[in-house]
C-alpha cells in the first residue's frame, strides 16, 4: 500500500484533537442573576410606593397643624369673648350698686359715685342735671339702698355689651317715711375705650319701673290759692 492512504487511526486521533480544540459556547440564560430591566421596574416600584407615603405623612401632619391652630384660636376666641362677657356683668353690677345707694344727707357722693368710670357722655348727663337732682333729693329727704339680683350680659354687633340687671331698691322720702321695696329692670351699656371697659349708658328697661334717677320724687308744684266762694246775691 503507498503512503498516500489515510490510516484509520491516524484519522480517528485527528478528530478528536480538533474536537477537543473547538470553543465552548455559553448559555446565554442566567437563571440565578435578575436582568438590569426587572430590578429598575423593581426599585421604581419601590421608590413611588415611598414617595405615596411620604407624601400622605407630611400632608397627614400639615393638616393636624393647621387643625390645631384652628381649634386653638376659636378656644382663644371664646375665652376671651367669655372674659369679656364676665367684665361687662361685673361692671355693670357694680355700677348698677352706685346708682341704687343714696342719701340726702351725703348728696355729693352719690353724684361722685355715677361719675367715676363712666363715658364722658353719662358723665355730662349727671353733671347737667347734679343741682336739680340735689335740690330735689334735699328737699324731699330722699334715701335709698338696693341689691343686685341678677345680670345677664347680651353682646352687640359694635362689640359693646348690653347688660339687663335685675334688683332691689328700697326707697323712702319725707311725704314716704315707710320704706318701699321695689324689683326694678336697669338696662346698663358698657363698652370699650382702648384698653378699658366702662359704663356709656343706664335707663330702665322698657316697659319697667322708672331709672334711678326717676325715682326720686318730684316736689309737689305749690298749692294754688283758695278759690273764694262767689258772695249770694240777695
Amino acid at each position: 500500500m503507498s503512503d498516500s492512504n489515510v490510516n484509520a487511526d491516524d484519522v480517528d486521533g485527528e478528530i478528536d484533537t480538533a474536537a477537543d480544540e473547538s470553543p465552548v459556547v455559553a448559555d446565554p440564560v442566567d437563571h440565578g442573576t435578575p436582568s438590569s430591566s426587572g430590578e429598575s421596574r423593581r426599585w421604581s416600584t419601590r421608590s413611588s410606593v415611598a414617595v405615596v407615603l411620604v407624601a400622605a405623612v407630611l400632608g397627614g401632619a400639615v393638616f393636624g397643624f393647621i387643625k390645631y391652630r384652628q381649634t386653638a384660636d376659636e378656644l382663644q376666641q371664646l375665652r376671651q369673648s367669655q372674659a369679656d362677657r364676665d367684665t361687662a356683668a361685673q361692671l355693670a353690677k357694680d355700677y348698677a350698686l352706685k346708682s341704687l345707694n343714696y342719701t340726702f344727707e351725703d348728696p355729693d357722693a352719690f353724684f361722685r359715685a355715677v361719675e367715676d368710670g363712666v363715658s364722658q357722655q353719662l358723665k355730662d348727663k349727671y353733671v347737667n342735671a347734679t343741682e336739680l337732682l340735689k335740690a330735689v333729693m334735699v328737699e324731699a329727704q330722699v334715701s335709698s339702698t338696693g341689691e343686685v339680683l341678677a345680670t345677664d350680659p347680651v353682646a352687640q354687633p359694635d362689640g359693646s355689651y348690653q347688660v339687663v340687671v335685675s334688683a332691689h331698691q328700697t326707697t323712702r322720702n319725707l311725704q314716704n317715711p315707710t320704706p318701699k321695696v321695689s324689683i326694678i329692670l336697669l338696662q346698663v351699656t358698657v363698652h370699650k375705650e382702648g384698653d378699658t371697659w366702662q359704663v356709656a349708658d343706664i335707663a330702665p328697661k322698657t316697659g319697667t319701673n322708672p331709672s334711678v334717677g326717676q325715682q326720686i320724687p318730684a316736689l309737689s308744684p305749690p298749692a294754688g290759692p283758695t278759690p273764694t266762694k262767689p258772695t249770694p246775691q240777695r
